[in-house]
């Protein structure tokens, strides 16, 4: 396919050379690895000579080649697939990691498959060369960095008032942040009520241009927030970003936090996977998973969560209930029909951070309403601080006695009506 430039006083490269380095770039990111012009002529008898720059690239079994072509001033992608690569059945590994929460070795599993999915690289390189019609997908696989604003713990309609007033002049701030000619953003603000917490219905997003003058080299952001604020639930900020140094995005998060600060706000960093699907993503996190088969006993834990443990509500994040391979026996997730090997269909999970923000947990609930609590720290926020991490493990050894005292409770009820 070819991936061509907008019209000249709609795009920010000078011509298809400077994309095609950043499209280059994007490959190294994700483990490509240049092949030398002098492996390439050796291994060939003729070269074709239409294209004055090109560059070939390899991962394994993938190779690809982005060429310039001049006439047309775009960039021609070719993608090579060995025959032989195609999905083979996942292998599983066991191994035992130390949890710093349970103060003792416990049992985890990662998934491996040997070839990995196809990647959308059309898409992304028609993101780069200036598609507005698209944004910045899950499946990019890009560089983020991901913070929460914890909302104040007000008692009264004043305190309130006073965060929602304070919330509204960060959204200011991101107005006059976003790139010129773009539109309003206006985050709709829900105040305490008897209902639960108002979810994100979605998220929202808006490109910050990293420029200092229009002749820089065009560098950009994308910072993702959440669709509305609940004063009773924590707000998700994001950077992400394709083509940008390392330096700009570290400004931009440092004047976030500037920001936060200034307006009053509780803003700390959180690791990307607390809003994925998969908690178990980095293989060298350790979440602790804890069985509840009692819907009674869920409903106790999470009325407590927020009443005496003092937890706020992140949200709520979809789940999947495969990667908790030694704890399905006797709950009911349901399965999805079109799967081949029978996988159980993504949950809505709903998901509570502590206050001190070091400890996450969240709850996937069945089709009983029983759940399989998963529990896991927040390392980015703790940062090797001792006394934030003994704060986390008081806290964790606190709810998980409040679990098995309640479980005990329910099985005796259960014992006593049977007899």
């Amino acid at each position: 396919y070819s991936v061509t430039l907008p019209s000249m006083n709609e795009t920010n490269y000078k011509d298809a050379t400077e994309l095609l380095d950043d499209l280059m770039v994007q490959r190294i990111r994700q483990d490509f690895q240049l092949v030398p012009r002098s492996i390439l002529s050796a291994h060939r008898e003729t070269d074709n000579t239409e294209y004055t720059l090109s560059r070939t690239l390899s991962m394994g079994h993938k190779i690809q080649k982005l060429s310039y072509n001049p006439s047309s001033d775009s960039v021609d992608v070719v993608q090579y697939y060995a025959n032989f690569a195609e999905n083979e059945s996942p292998q599983s590994y066991r191994y035992l990691l130390w949890s710093a929460l349970r103060q003792d070795y416990v049992s985890v599993v990662q998934t491996f498959t040997k070839y990995t999915s196809p990647y959308k690289w059309n898409e992304l390189d028609m993101l780069i060369s200036g598609d507005t019609i698209s944004s910045i997908s899950e499946d990019m696989r890009h560089p983020r960095i991901s913070f929460v604003i914890l909302p104040d713990p007000f008692t009264d309609k004043n305190g309130e008032s006073g965060y929602s007033s304070k919330f509204q002049r960060l959204v200011e701030y991101f107005n006059k942040l976003q790139s010129k000619g773009s539109s309003a953003i206006d985050i709709e603000t829900f105040m305490k009520t008897d209902k639960a917490p108002k979810a994100s219905k979605g998220k929202r997003s808006f490109i910050v241009d990293l420029r200092r003058r229009n002749s820089d080299k065009y560098e950009w952001c994308e910072i993702v927030i959440d669709s509305n604020c609940d004063t009773r639930r924590t707000f998700r900020v994001t950077i992400q970003w394709l083509v940008a140094i390392g330096s700009k995005i570290d400004q931009q998060a440092q004047l976030l936090h500037r920001r936060c600060a200034q307006y009053g706000l509780n803003l700390i960093r959180v690791p990307n996977y607390s809003s994925l699907r998969l908690c178990f993503m980095n293989p060298y996190v350790v979440p602790i998973t804890i069985p509840v088969r009692d819907k009674s006993c869920v409903n106790s834990l999470e009325e407590a969560l927020t009443n005496d443990f003092d937890f706020v509500s992140d949200g709520i994040h979809m789940a999947d209930p495969n990667e908790l391979v030694d704890c399905l026996d006797g709950f009911d997730f349901i399965v999805n029909r079109w799967s081949m090997n029978k996988r159980k269909k993504f949950v809505p999970a709903k998901q509570y951070l502590h206050r001190t923000g070091t400890l996450f947990i969240r709850l996937l609930r069945d089709a009983q309403g029983k759940a399989i609590v998963i529990i896991y720290l927040n390392n980015l926020h703790i940062a090797g601080d001792a006394q934030l991490l003994e704060c986390a493990r008081i806290i964790f050894n606190d709810v998980e006695h409040y679990i098995t005292e309640e479980s005990n409770r329910s099985k005796a009820a259960a014992d006593a009506d049977n007899r």
